[in-house]
């Protein structure tokens, strides 16, 4: 096998707009800051786990306007392109509004994404990996992802993250979670996940996937399996100055941790670390740390 990682999901053009509060409807309010960056859950994922010396895959579907400089960006990290795929259609596109609390408001146009059930099937991420994400994306492409995953035994993660919430029927949802390996959301997602199953708890999930991973913001994050249940420590970065890309930093930082062999409360710090550095800068791609440098944060919690 080429690669140990192979992600499935969007990458994306990201607006990233500061403003004092989020505006009630019908009302106006002043932007501080605009900028445009590098992002989508699967181009920011790959990039970070690449920086981190994990082999990384790229699977997703992009559009003629898709900027050089970006692929260039990819390319530079190591990233495997072979699976970026150019179809018809307009890249896709996401605007992100944030006031100075931290919260957020989010409208994303899903461009090339949205037609992702009519295209090939993106082999070589599944074949030529160990370890299968499944991210943003429709869920009946996935479906097909998933059931070449299972065939070829690799392990699958799966990320919908807040697609979970207007994507996902409960059918499709279960299918795909029954495939996985890892869950990964967010305090709200998780809470999603447990409608979709019909649970009401974590233990809920736990009946169809092995591992869940739950990040909680300031508070850390959770790992939990049938057997554990891990309590991750935030660590703490320097400043805080966007948030946005979080998520997806941690999840590189946990995969460079299952990569080198860590156990799964170790891998956990070493996603928090990650996280760390992302939100200290604007944007989710603009402040990716080495190994190195997630070592020497993480060594503050746990031994490497």
């Amino acid at each position: 096998m080429k690669n140990f990682l192979g992600v499935f999901g969007h990458v994306a053009m990201d607006y990233i707009v500061s403003l004092p509060e989020l505006p009630s409807p019908n009302t106006s309010i002043e932007i501080l800051d605009r900028q445009r960056h590098f992002g989508g859950t699967a181009g920011n994922l790959v990039r970070t786990a690449a920086r981190l010396g994990v082999p990384t895959s790229l699977a997703s579907f992009v559009g003629k306007d898709f900027p050089d400089e970006y692929r260039r960006a990819l390319r530079t990290e190591g990233v495997d392109l072979r699976d970026l795929r150019t179809v018809p259609g307009a890249t896709p596109t996401a605007w992100v509004f944030s006031d100075r609390s931290g919260n957020q408001i989010a409208l994303f146009d899903q461009g090339t994404m949205k037609s992702a059930s009519g295209w090939p099937i993106l082999r070589h991420s599944v074949r030529d990996v160990e370890l299968v994400h499944i991210g943003t994306g429709r869920p009946e492409y996935y479906l097909k992802i998933a059931a070449l995953a299972e065939e070829l035994d690799r392990s699958i993660a799966f990320d919908p993250s807040q697609e979970i919430h207007y994507v996902y029927g409960p059918r499709a949802f279960r299918a795909l979670l029954s495939r996985a390996t890892y869950f990964f959301g967010n305090e709200a997602e998780i809470a999603q996940a447990r409608r979709l199953v019909r649970g009401s708890s974590t233990a809920d999930l736990l009946r169809h996937v092995d591992v869940v991973v739950v990040t909680l913001g300031a508070k850390g994050s959770l790992v939990v399996t049938r057997s554990e249940r891990i309590r991750i420590p935030r660590v703490r970065p320097k400043k805080v100055v966007d948030v946005t890309g979080a998520g997806d930093a941690y999840r590189a930082g946990f995969y460079a941790g299952l990569r080198r062999g860590y156990d799964l409360g170790q891998c956990g710090i070493l996603a928090s670390a990650v996280a760390s550095f992302v939100v200290e800068h604007r944007g989710t791609q603009t402040n990716l740390p080495t190994w190195a440098d997630v070592l020497a944060r993480a060594r503050r919690h746990a031994s490497f």
